[in-house]
């Protein structure tokens, strides 16, 4: 055989490698969709690997929202399951949860207890209570607890012009211990504990709905807006650092980079449909984006790869009534 010949099959076979290797990655692709019933006491949880769903979980809670940190719950009712524990039994906690967090040995739920109204409640790990709820002004949109403090992002509607205002309590009693008003910042959606701040992600003024971002130092309890952009954001669910200087920000618009020390927003991804929520898959590098068409319940996940270009989209139709709410 010519030495060129040997060169061609040695490429051909090498490409096929390649080849192969990249259809099987794609068929290794894996991720699971939680989905729940508004009508019906049924939430449920499909698992797919390759596009192909594998197993199918459910539980008996409908209109949940929720599934953090190994719970199930919703922010229209007053259960909660430890997906850790069981399946079957639910707990009770104080109406609308927005959020429950665990630190140490204890759980901290924040809910909307009124109109422009929030309320921090104490648990066990068994969800017995501690201690009295406890109301304060705003509706609460996020809390994080850290160091023997705690923080709820809230928006005062009370005001002539919606506040945006950061709330430090301890944890024994809920003692307000500080108030801070990030100014001129209208409406906050979300905010994440970074070393020494708290990044607040909301909109500045209510025409466009264009980003704005803040910082509040937690040592000198100061609060400045440190970035806007015309980039419009909705409901910005999470954020997570990129790179030390570049945050993802995930909203209902697109996918967002936002570099911090340069002050450039830019688009990585977006969609006819609404986002919905994603997961990213740290082996494979890859996104799992959830997004959908609420009017016409189709829906579909699309793997982005780490350059958010989609490599993979499975679509699906809600069936039964079933409302995706989120990708794990």
């Amino acid at each position: 055989m010519s030495i060129r010949n040997t060169l061609l099959i040695g490429c051909l076979v090498a490409g096929s490698t390649f080849a192969f290797s990249e259809a099987a990655s794609a068929q290794a692709y894996s991720f699971k969709i939680a989905s729940t019933s508004y009508s019906q006491p049924l939430t449920q949880i499909e698992s797919f690997i390759g596009g192909k769903k594998v197993e199918t979980v459910r539980y008996t809670l409908g209109s949940v929202d929720r599934l953090h940190d190994g719970l199930l719950y919703s922010s229209y009712g007053d259960r909660v399951i430890n997906l850790k524990n069981s399946k079957t039994t639910l707990k009770k906690v104080e109406d609308s949860p927005l959020r429950i967090t665990k630190y140490k040995n204890a759980y901290y739920v924040l809910t909307i207890s009124a109109l422009n109204e929030f309320s921090l409640t104490k648990y066990t790990l068994d969800f017995k209570k501690i201690g009295q709820t406890k109301r304060f002004v705003g509706h609460g949109r996020d809390m994080i607890v850290t160091g023997d403090k705690l923080y709820v992002l809230a928006n005062n509607m009370r005001t002539e012009t919606n506040s945006v205002e950061i709330h430090t309590f301890d944890t024994k009693h809920f003692t307000s211990l500080h108030l801070e008003k990030i100014k001129p910042m209208i409406f906050a959606f979300h905010f994440r504990h970074t070393v020494n701040e708290l990044k607040i992600y909301g909109n500045k003024t209510e025409a466009g709905e264009e980003l704005s971002i803040a910082s509040y130092d937690l040592k000198k309890q100061q609060g400045k807006i440190v970035l806007t952009s015309k980039q419009p954001v909705m409901w910005v669910n999470e954020t997570k650092a990129l790179s030390p200087t570049k945050d993802l920000v995930f909203n209902m618009y697109s996918m967002l980079e936002v570099d911090q020390k340069t002050k450039q927003v830019r688009v990585l991804y977006s969609s006819k449909q609404a986002l919905i929520d994603y997961a990213y898959d740290s082996k494979t590098k890859m996104y799992h984006v959830l997004e959908g068409n609420y009017e016409t319940s189709n829906y579909r996940v699309k793997t982005l790869n780490s350059h958010f270009k989609p490599v993979d989209d499975y679509k699906f139709q809600s069936i039964g009534r079933l409302m995706p709410f989120q990708v794990l």
